[in-house]
């Protein structure tokens, strides 16, 4: 899991930067980049509460305590209406639709990035 939120991550800093370099080069672009980038750091920081979430339940299933019961989905749902109230505020800099859309991006990596992984892990060399 580790290895895949760190190949996840490099790939979301990299779009982070892309759309910040287009937010500097293209001025028309400018609410739909800074949507975008809003977008994909909540979407960032939801896949690591998401990561801190399932690391919290499988400690609590190893130890066979109670489970600890928390705001699990009501934080990651509070930071994407963030991101919505934000856009909502200011609609001349942000692009609600961009930063919808970017906040949805990282489960895609991390599904992407968990593919190519067993995907490599299981070819040994045989085809």
């Amino acid at each position: 899991m580790d290895k895949m939120m760190k190949s996840a991550t490099r790939i979301m800093l990299l779009l982070m930067s892309a759309c910040l370099i287009l937010w500097a080069v293209i001025p028309a672009w400018k609410p739909v980049m800074l949507g975008l980038l809003v977008g994909l750091a909540a979407s960032a920081m939801n896949a690591f509460l998401l990561k801190r979430r399932v690391d919290m339940i499988s400690m609590a299933a190893m130890e066979k305590g109670s489970r600890k019961k928390g705001l699990g989905f009501g934080n990651r749902i509070a930071t994407v209406l963030l991101v919505a109230m934000l856009a909502y505020r200011f609609p001349e800099d942000l692009n609600m639709p961009a930063g919808l859309i970017g906040s949805m991006v990282m489960p895609f990596i991390l599904l992407a990035v968990a593919m190519v992984q067993t995907m490599k892990e299981n070819n040994n060399g045989k085809g």
